[in-house]
């Protein structure tokens, strides 16, 4: 039983070993391609991805002011322009279906033209306003009026339109002297910006933000984190808002509610805004975070998978190693071992049951002559067949073991002396009428057997040599015969 013990405790801790190994293993590997998995990503988003959705944004503003830059340069160098200012602006229909054409053809939010003689701002829909240097709403005119570039991009509330945000194109009206004549361009829906951030949102889970140069958010994508008015004052982005707006363009880290945030900012002179890119690492690693989840999942089920394969593996061979250690290769009955391991469990037994325990000694007779005779396969052959033949006579409690050479021992729990007795007269008759071999005087193989009973007084070693002393007295006696020690 202790030695049983000890098996299952030495295979359990051989199988733990290897599972600690190959989950120690399993789980380094995971780690280690997840973090460099994760660094591939950030250095991913850091060096190609944002950068690449700002330049992207960028690309499309530039392309979707390209026409409307063009539209105002056709309308400030067209002739009738010119000449309608230069005449004394007489008829105020032909400017407005002219702005009217305009708007329809090139698709535009809004179109205009200001008159310097005048100050009056005519619109596509009609006169709307005369301008004013006292009005802060004008001062984008007189900003116009002064600046030596040709055109500007600028943003401002659109009154004659509800005050909808809009980007307006203003360009400078010229006569064919290179005087001043006034300012002429078209606007466009701030929502065109709206529904860009809005398309990279859904594509790409990133919020976008539009700010300027002061750091006011002027547009944002719907969710966004940064809810504050302005990047000085907003959460996580103010520890950076200086340097972002000291740069054209450039990549930031922050920590925004516990969580890192990754961003790129690129400025868009023509807006003279900063177009701003964020994203959460988390949202960032959220595919490769699955991943690593069901690698770990797959893992762990193959882990277990390999550590029951490998405990079947280990008791079955342990079970052989068992077996080839307590059975005689011979006759496949057990052998010395088993019954050292089989006496002292059956001496506990009767230590605690106080029931009588008897030992036999079996000696095949004059078994050198049958090697001498046949040889050694037909003594291995008898010795098999006496091991067959002691098995059928004995009950199923009883055990036979091989104890070298020719001698057999047989270890008989709750049975007295008189008992065994009776049961090894059984064996001795049966082997004598099998006659598992003839020599030619007609005789055949027989036993010698000497039994003896524990005693209080016995040891181990005391009832083996009594029983060895009566089958030594069972041989001087003829062989063939039971002696009691």
């Amino acid at each position: 039983m202790l030695s049983l013990e000890k098996s299952l405790s030495n295979r359990f801790s051989l199988i733990s070993v290897i599972g600690f190994i190959l989950l120690v293993g399993f789980l380094a590997n995971s780690i280690i391609s997840y973090q460099v998995s994760k660094e591939n990503l950030r250095a991913a988003l850091i060096e190609d991805e944002l950068p690449l959705t700002s330049n992207n944004i960028y690309s499309e503003i530039q392309r979707d002011l390209l026409q409307p830059i063009f539209t105002s340069s056709l309308m400030a160098n067209n002739t009738f322009v010119i000449d309608w200012l230069i005449d004394g602006e007489k008829d105020v229909g032909k400017i407005t279906r002219y702005l009217q054409k305009i708007r329809d053809k090139f698709h535009v939010f809004s179109s205009f033209l200001v008159s310097e003689k005048t100050k009056v701002y005519y619109h596509f829909s009609g006169v709307s306003q005369t301008i004013s240097d006292k009005d802060s709403r004008d001062d984008w005119y007189f900003r116009v009026q002064k600046m030596k570039q040709s055109h500007e991009v600028n943003v401002d509330p659109n009154p004659e339109q509800n005050d909808t945000l809009t980007i307006y194109i203003n360009r400078k009206v010229l006569d064919y002297d290179g005087k001043y004549l006034g300012a002429i361009g078209v606007g466009l829906n701030f929502n065109t910006l709206n529904k860009v951030i809005d398309r990279y949102k859904k594509d790409f889970g990133r919020h976008i933000y539009f700010v300027d140069e002061a750091g006011k958010v002027m547009l944002r994508s719907h969710g966004a984190g940064i809810i504050a008015d302005n990047i000085h004052s907003a959460l996580g982005i103010s520890a950076v808002a200086e340097k972002i707006l000291s740069s054209d363009n450039g990549f930031f880290e922050y920590e925004r509610d516990n969580e890192i945030i990754l961003m790129n900012s690129r400025k868009i002179p023509a807006l003279k805004w900063y177009v701003i890119i964020e994203q959460t690492e988390s949202n960032a690693l959220k595919d490769i975070q699955k991943t690593l989840i069901t690698n770990l999942v797959i893992g762990f089920i193959v882990i277990v998978i390999t550590l029951l394969i490998i405990a079947y593996t280990v008791n079955i061979f342990q079970r052989r190693l068992e077996n080839m250690a307590v059975t005689d290769k011979l006759t496949g009955i057990g052998n010395r071992n088993y019954f050292d391991s089989a006496f002292r469990q059956a001496l506990r037994f009767r230590k605690r049951d106080h029931k009588p325990l008897s030992l036999m000694i079996i000696d095949a007779d004059h078994f050198k002559r049958i090697n001498d005779t046949f040889g050694h396969l037909e003594g291995d052959r008898v010795l098999k067949e006496l091991s067959h033949l002691m098995r059928k006579e004995l009950r199923e409690t009883d055990i036979v073991c091989r104890w070298g050479g020719e001698e057999f021992l047989i270890l008989a729990y709750n049975c007295t002396l008189d008992s065994a007795f009776i049961l090894a007269e059984k064996i001795r008759s049966s082997v004598e009428k099998a006659a598992l071999i003839e020599y030619e005087d007609h005789s055949s193989v027989t036993i010698s057997i000497g039994i003896a009973e524990m005693t209080d007084n016995d040891a181990e070693d005391s009832l083996i040599k009594r029983a060895d002393d009566a089958v030594y007295a069972a041989k001087k006696e003829g062989r063939n015969c039971i002696r009691k020690g």
